[in-house]
């Protein structure tokens, strides 16, 4: 059997997850120097696995699980690459990782590729990631129906396909309670469908790429946050629905503390740490996926954001949820920011990641800190991404040039 391919595997311990003395096992597929990592779900000691000889030293009950893990999944790597060369499909270190899976995938069209995506890249993506490229998966068929079309192969995916799909977007209608597609969210679909064929590309499923000419152009928008009054008028509605309370008191707290939805809903007292002063601070790790750099950011915890805690520290939803807030969907908590900012009398639309853009610039920029703190509470990377979030607000602008009319007022005196 001959192949046009290099193809070599070997298995490490992922140390960066140790725990007790032991790590998970992996193994690390490479074909033509493109590499897929592939879980063995066990975890082995680290102390007697001797990576040279790519074998586990121990006798124990669980190691000896684990080499016989290690010996069947050599097996079934070699195997795996010999049918794909056999049977003249696509070779690639995510095909052999596939097919170790048992994921009976064949990667020629677009239907089979958006469910190998789905299979298995999916598993490092966030729940949140996946819902949307769900929904993108869903027009994606809903405009091959229309097409006449049962699937449509890679090869056919050219410029032509990219903008009727984009022009299908935009000019799609509705179904029953869901709103228009806008030129951004067509164009965040678009950015799925050109991963996903990205992914084609790099395992030469696909010879060309066929978003080479797609331009994404997106409309900037102003995030408008709450400003000091539309934040206190807020804080001030009366609610009496128990749900409702629930959510105001969760979009304060994240006002004060720059926590998105995702966060806060995991946000319990073991991300809660005292300095050597008594102050309270939180501490927690901001993630797209699961397998990308993680980035922990810390926050002081305001007086009111302390009062909140211990508002709900006792409370029965949060102990058996093992949460410092209950929570509702993401749906449910828009659905009554909505109910209050009404009762405020705010007429900006309030979502709940206002409460994020509302720390980043009424909170704490309009307040003298500075960007560079505010970034690193936020969990940024960049400076550049907070930028998005801070807004350099008409009272910001006019304080500062109050002090330089001050400055400027004895050198006019003098001129006259």
């Amino acid at each position: 059997m001959t192949s046009h391919h290099t193809f070599n595997f070997q298995f490490f311990l992922k140390k960066d997850k140790a725990s007790k003395g032991t790590a998970p096992l992996y193994a690390r597929i490479w074909v033509d120097g493109v590499p897929a990592d592939l879980s063995l779900k066990c975890r082995v000691s680290i102390s007697s696995w001797n990576h040279d000889k790519q074998k586990i030293e121990s006798k124990t009950n669980e190691d000896e699980r684990a080499s016989g893990k290690l010996r069947s999944y050599r097996k079934d790597i070699d195997n795996a690459y010999d049918e794909l060369v056999r049977d003249r499909q696509p070779v690639s270190s995510e095909a052999i990782k596939a097919k170790v899976l048992g994921v009976n995938v064949e990667i020629g069209t677009l239907k089979a590729l958006i469910k190998y995506h789905n299979t298995v890249i999916g598993k490092v993506l966030t729940e949140g990631t996946m819902k949307n490229y769900r929904t993108t998966e869903r027009f994606i068929h809903e405009f091959i129906s229309l097409k006449k079309r049962a699937d449509i192969h890679l090869s056919q995916i050219g410029n032509q396909f990219i903008t009727d799909f984009k022009i299908f977007l935009l000019t799609r209608k509705p179904d029953k309670g869901q709103r228009p597609c806008s030129n951004n969210t067509a164009m965040k679909h678009m950015e799925r469908l050109k991963k996903m064929v990205g992914i084609a590309l790099k395992n030469k499923w696909i010879k060309s790429d066929p978003f080479e000419h797609f331009e994404r152009k997106m409309v900037r928008k102003d995030r408008e946050p709450l400003d000091s009054n539309e934040l206190e008028r807020f804080r001030k509605v009366k609610l009496f629905k128990f749900g409702q309370i629930i959510v105001q008191d969760m979009f304060l707290f994240s006002c004060y503390t720059g926590l998105g939805y995702s966060e806060i809903c995991s946000f319990s007292h073991q991300h809660i740490i005292r300095d050597e002063n008594g102050d309270q601070w939180l501490e927690m790790v901001r993630k797209k996926t699961y397998n990308t750099t993680e980035q922990k950011f810390f926050v002081l915890l305001l007086p009111e954001a302390v009062e909140l805690i211990e508002k709900y520290r006792n409370h029965p939803a949060s102990l058996a949820k093992g949460t410092i807030f209950p929570r509702y969907t993401n749906q449910t908590t828009n659905r009554c920011l909505k109910v209050i900012a009404v009762l405020a009398g705010i007429s900006k639309k309030v979502t709940y990641h206002v409460a994020r853009h509302t720390f980043a610039t009424t909170v704490t920029m309009e307040n003298g800190v500075s960007i560079e703190s505010v970034s690193a509470m936020l969990g940024h990377a960049s400076i550049r991404t907070t930028q998005i979030y801070a807004k350099v607000k008409k009272k910001k602008v006019k304080d500062e040039m109050e002090v330089l009319r001050e400055k400027m007022r004895p050198i006019a005196m003098q001129a006259v």
